[in-house]
């Protein structure tokens, strides 16, 4: 016998943790990583109630998707830009 662990399904179960550990951070030290960044609070805009809103063709309120989206926390871009400086930090 090979001495490998296998799950009921015939998972490798060794091979599972290999290929984790080799797959770059995990839910929790995203977490972390993003809460000891320093992109800071984003500034939220109070709207102008005299601005007219603007709309996409399928009614989309662009100046509330806006806000929304920098209420959200970082960016898909700023996360990277996190990442790549932790990894540096290496």
């Amino acid at each position: 016998m090979s001495g490998k662990k296998f799950t009921s399904v015939g998972t490798d179960i060794e091979e599972v943790k290999r290929q984790n550990a080799e797959s770059g951070p995990t839910f929790n030290e995203m977490k972390e990583i993003i809460a000891n960044s320093d992109v800071g609070t984003p500034s939220i805009d109070v709207p102008d109630i005299d601005e007219p809103k603007k709309y996409t063709w399928t009614g989309t309120d662009i100046n509330e998707v806006k806000r929304l989206n920098a209420e959200s926390g970082p960016s898909y871009n700023e996360i990277f830009e996190m990442l790549d400086k932790e990894l540096e930090a290496e």
